[in-house]
């Protein structure tokens, strides 16, 4: 709420740009050797017939212990192996395909950001002893996630406005609707030096100027032949920028003037010519929309990766 605004799920760009690209710097800077690839392969889990290998283990492994700085180990990339697993038999199923170029894409994005070309940062995993599929299986994996959770979670993604309030804690209105008017002002000009008589002349004539006024369209034809009266282009403006003329604004109905107000050149009257409600978030509010709309994400994510483990046929050798 994603937020559009747009968050990205699963992103690998986001997901690997920093935990990874840190991982990969670091590793580069001081270790530039790395252990081969053992020689033997077994599989070790099947995940609905679909073979995770010890090779696979390793390379992933070896993979996640660079770019957690060694705290991740063979667990976590089993794990990972298998969950990549689901999340592409699941993007079969839905008819979900991600292009080698999208990958190639991220994989460059990678390269790029730790300051590599892609053939250079191809070269340095395989240093590490690090096959580059592992990362562009990961990937693929992750691009084909992100689409699918993005298409089942768009109904967490309609946010109320009293899940808006809860999670404010009811302190601020959620729903800031405004009014904003298209104004004409019309000015009803005193001289700087004018007496109390004067003074009190041109503000019965601003009256009756406004009890005659039925619509904006009129205020030209009523000020004919008025001396000293402008009649100024329209404007458009919210409560919010009327400051103290709002609640009288407010308070006339479209086609009417509000009352005469003393300003320093005149009486002027504000013709209502359109009302209309506009939107305005504040911030803390939209801030808390955009959180609620991650977190269901988040949520959804978490809940369909369980469905489909539960549902999976995992097999470990």
């Amino acid at each position: 709420m994603m937020t559009t605004a747009t968050f990205h799920l699963h992103c690998v760009t986001i997901r690997v740009a920093r935990a990874t690209i840190l991982g990969i710097i670091v590793a580069l800077a001081g270790i530039l050797t790395g252990a081969p690839a053992g020689a033997q392969s077994t599989i070790k889990v099947l995940v609905n017939d679909s073979p995770i290998t010890s090779y696979d283990i390793a390379n992933r492994e070896r993979f996640l212990r660079l770019t957690s700085r060694g705290r991740a180990g063979r667990k976590q990339a089993v794990n990972e192996l298998i969950e990549e697993k689901l999340k592409l038999q699941e993007a079969k199923r839905l008819r979900v395909s991600i292009a080698d170029a999208e990958v190639d894409r991220a994989f460059g994005n990678i390269a790029k950001n730790v300051k590599l070309t892609p053939a250079k940062l191809t070269a340095a995993l395989k240093r590490q002893g690090i096959n580059p599929d592992t990362l562009k299986n990961r990937i693929r994996a992750d691009l084909a996630w992100g689409r699918i959770v993005r298409a089942g979670a768009r109904s967490a993604l309609n946010v109320t406005e009293k899940d808006v309030v809860e999670a404010l804690g009811g302190q601020v209105d959620a729903k800031a609707d405004i009014a904003e008017f298209k104004l004409r002002p019309i000015l009803f000009v005193i001289p700087a030096k004018a007496s109390n008589a004067y003074r009190a002349q041109r503000k019965r004539e601003a009256e009756s100027f406004r009890g005659r006024l039925s619509g904006c369209d009129q205020a030209q034809t009523l000020a004919k032949g008025l001396r000293d009266v402008t009649i100024r282009p329209l404007i458009r403006a919210n409560e919010q920028q009327l400051g103290k003329a709002a609640e009288a604004v407010a308070a006339t109905p479209v086609g009417k003037a509000t009352r005469p107000r003393e300003t320093d050149n005149g009486f002027e009257l504000l013709a209502v010519c359109e009302k209309k409600t506009i939107r305005a978030d504040s911030k803390e509010s939209a801030e808390a929309r955009n959180k609620i709309r991650q977190d269901e994400t988040r949520r959804y994510a978490r809940g369909k990766m369980r469905d489909l483990k539960s549902e999976a046929m995992i097999e470990y050798r």
